[in-house]
């Protein structure tokens, strides 16, 4: 790993780099090589991935309190959109028919794929949505800690609505908007009231919003037309 001059002392660098690999799903290469301070065309630090996937992560987000409001069924088809190395696919694929993880990192889909061994269910890409998922296919169409970094929360509204089936549901997850120890700045963060204002204007219906823990929310809605 060849660390460039800008680089910040390695105390400051290392909690840095804990906090941006604690809460994405979807984090691009740029950002990965960025923090990382590697500079590299092909080469990636694969140990890195353990920050992802671990106990602190765990704690600070667990999967099951969030799976436990989707109401999940064996008959359902659903995409994991900001999917990153599958954090949420993996939970989800135990439970749904199938399940599609996109995400646009090509780093993250491939390490999501490695990570594949029985589950024949998960059908992976790496790319946008809409260039995927047909319109009315989806039963649940779930994103986590991916709307603050949209240019154009509406129309990624829009267009996943466009996804869903009569009955079916957009869910978002994302960060509480307040000051924590992890996550993104308070001033890109969107509040689960500005997210089901989106969904309502959007024309989604009973719309429900849970709160996970003290660092994040979950709405959900639902497309009855």
């Amino acid at each position: 790993m060849h660390l460039g001059p800008n680089v910040d002392p390695p105390n400051s660098h290392q909690l840095d780099i804990e906090r941006n690999l604690l809460y994405p799903n979807r984090v691009s290469e740029r950002n990965f090589t960025e923090k990382e301070g590697i500079f590299m065309s092909h080469i990636f630090d694969q140990n890195k991935f353990k920050k992802l996937d671990s106990p602190a992560r765990r704690k600070a987000l667990p999967p099951h309190a969030v799976i436990n409001h989707l109401a999940l069924t064996p008959n359902m088809t659903i995409a994991d959109v900001g999917c990153g190395i599958g954090y949420f696919t993996f939970p989800f694929a135990k439970i749904v028919k199938q399940i599609y993880a996109i995400d646009i990192s090509s780093i993250m889909i491939n390490e999501l794929d490695k990570r594949i061994t029985t589950e024949s269910n998960i059908t992976t890409t790496v790319g946008n949505f809409q260039s995927v998922l047909d319109k009315g296919s989806m039963d649940l169409f779930f994103t986590a800690t991916v709307i603050h970094e949209l240019d154009n929360l509406d129309e990624f509204t829009r267009s996943a609505i466009d996804t869903l089936k009569t009955g079916g549901r957009l869910a978002t997850l994302d960060f509480e908007k307040k000051e924590s120890d992890f996550g993104p700045p308070i001033d890109k963060r969107i509040s689960s009231e500005t997210v089901e204002e989106m969904f309502r204007s959007n024309g989604l219906t009973n719309l429900v919003t849970h709160s996970i823990n003290e660092n994040f929310y979950l709405v959900i809605g639902t497309k009855s037309i």
